[in-house]
């Protein structure tokens, strides 16, 4: 599961802009598959999934799941389509042993942003 900041020896990460360059991340990861097919994504997750757009940050497990359910192992693509939007945006080098898998990514992104706030403070 994704921690942002609630361990009390870890540095505050602000999790609302984080939650914002996430989906914006996540809107451009789904665009490889076209407009069309991004918003059929979204409804379906929705509906079968019970999660919104806005809710992904809070139920990321739900959306991997989802699309894992609706591509397979295709959605390891998408994935990966995500997390390099997620390094691009964030300025964040990609770690030495890339991982298509999202949530293990962002993890990832997670600490190397706690640890850029620990050097700051």
């Amino acid at each position: 599961m994704l921690r942002l900041s609630k361990d009390k020896y870890k540095p505050e990460i602000d999790t609302e802009r984080f939650e914002e360059v996430l989906l914006k991340c996540i809107d451009r990861g789904l665009l490889i598959l076209g407009e069309s097919p991004r918003k059929a994504i979204y409804y379906h997750l929705e509906k079968r999934e019970r999660v919104k757009r806005e809710e992904i940050p809070e139920k990321l497990d739900e959306f991997v799941e989802g699309l894992r359910a609706i591509f397979g192992s295709g959605s390891f693509l998408i994935e990966k389509s995500i997390v390099q939007e997620l390094f691009k945006e964030l300025e964040i080098p990609p770690p030495r042993e890339e991982s298509n898998d999202l949530v293990e990514s962002l993890n990832y992104v997670v600490n190397v942003l706690a640890r850029k706030s620990r050097g700051k403070g």
